[in-house]
Parts: structure tokens; C-alpha cells; sequence
């Protein structure tokens, strides 16, 4: 099983009223061999037939690229061909950040390399660097606050609470944090399973399922 679709298994299980045909189908268009634009229609179609799923829809839409991705993670060229051009262009305004997490994860897989929120931050987003200011911009509250990496709960709460409701990484805030302090483990401690709430603990079993595969 892939990296994408062990994640997918495991934000499914943690989602509240999820059923086991819904896994069954999304594991088939992600293993399907359609093109992705045509994976995408039958993408959105799953979601909306799957109501629970609504939420987290983007989230897993991020895994289905990923997986996408990890099909062509040794061909180079492969963003420079019309097929990845026809796909960014037509996804532009899709997914989450994340997918950053997400590749980020996978490159440090594939290098060996230990992960931390610094790492992340200044030597894959290159947030320090004048042309991806974007980056910068919508990543500000992990920067700024990067010592919640050793933060006790009730103070990652606290600096979620402030972060602007349109922030791209508001609802990611929590279970970014909580991925980076609990990277080398393999579930969700029970205590802590309790503080989150649906989303938050699918996205961290997510992320930590799949560093694992």
C-alpha cells in the first residue's frame, strides 16, 4: 500500500461517520489508471455522494495529488511536460497546504533526513527567501511562533485561537504542531486523541501515517 493511500486510510478512520465503502472507493479512483483531470471529476462526485467527507475534502484531494506525484517522483522533467502544466493550470485553486507537508515529508523520506518545523519552514519552503514571500505570508503564524514545537497543549491552543479565521493554515495550525512533537510516533496517544477535535486528529493520524509507509 502507498504512502497516499495508507494516509487516506488513516484520515478516513479518525473522520466521525465515515464508512468502509467510502475508503473502498477513493482506493480505487487513487489506484485507477484514468487521467488525473479525469480522476478529479470522479473525485468530486465521491465527495459529494460522501457527505462526512465535505470537510476534509481538500485535505484528501491533496493526498490524491501526492499520490499522483509519487508516481513520477524520479522523472525530473515531469513538471516541465504539457500533462503537469494542463494539471496545475486546471488545479490552481485546489487542495491545501497540506500538500507542502505532505512532499515535504516524502522528500525527507527519501534523503533520510530528520524533520523539524525548522526544517520545513527555512530549508524546503525557503520562507527567508525574497521570491517565495508568498510562502512567507501565509506560513507567518508557524514562523512566528515557532517555539510551539515544544509547546505544551494548552499553549498551541492558545496561539490558534489568534491566528485570523482566514488564514490558509488556521484549521492546519494545531496538527502541523502536533505532527512535528510527535514525528517518531506511529498513533495518536489517548489523551491527547481527546483535546482534538474531528478534523484535527484525521489530519495528525494523517501526517503521521504517512511518514510511516
Amino acid at each position: 500500500m502507498s504512502s497516499a493511500i495508507q494516509a487516506l486510510e488513516a484520515i478516513l478512520q479518525h473522520h466521525e461517520g465515515v464508512s468502509k465503502e467510502s475508503f473502498f472507493n477513493l482506493e480505487k479512483l487513487f489506484n485507477s489508471n484514468d487521467d488525473f483531470l479525469v480522476k478529479v471529476k470522479t473525485f468530486d462526485q465521491l465527495i459529494d455522494q460522501y457527505h462526512g467527507l465535505q470537510d476534509v475534502g481538500e485535505y484528501i484531494f491533496d493526498l490524491l495529488m501526492v499520490h499522483h506525484l509519487e508516481n513520477y517522483q524520479q522523472d525530473e522533467d515531469y513538471f516541465d511536460t504539457k500533462e503537469w502544466l494542463d494539471i496545475e493550470d486546471k488545479t490552481i485553486e485546489r487542495g491545501t497546504e497540506l500538500l507542502n507537508l505532505l512532499l515535504y515529508i516524502s522528500e525527507s523520506k527519501e534523503t533520510q533526513a530528520d524533520i523539524s518545523l525548522e526544517d520545513f519552514l527555512h530549508e524546503f519552503l525557503l520562507v527567508d527567501e525574497d521570491e517565495f514571500q508568498d510562502e512567507h505570508r501565509i506560513y507567518e503564524p508557524l514562523i512566528e511562533y515557532q517555539e510551539a514545537e515544544e509547546a505544551e497543549m494548552e499553549s498551541v491552543r492558545n496561539i490558534e485561537k489568534n491566528i485570523p479565521e482566514s488564514s490558509d493554515i488556521k484549521e492546519l495550525f494545531v496538527p502541523i504542531i502536533l505532527f512535528f512533537q510527535n514525528a517518531n510516533s506511529t498513533s495518536i496517544e489517548q489523551e491527547l486523541y481527546k483535546q482534538l477535535q474531528p478534523v484535527e486528529r484525521s489530519l495528525l493520524a494523517c501526517l503521521l501515517s504517512y511518514k510511516l509507509v
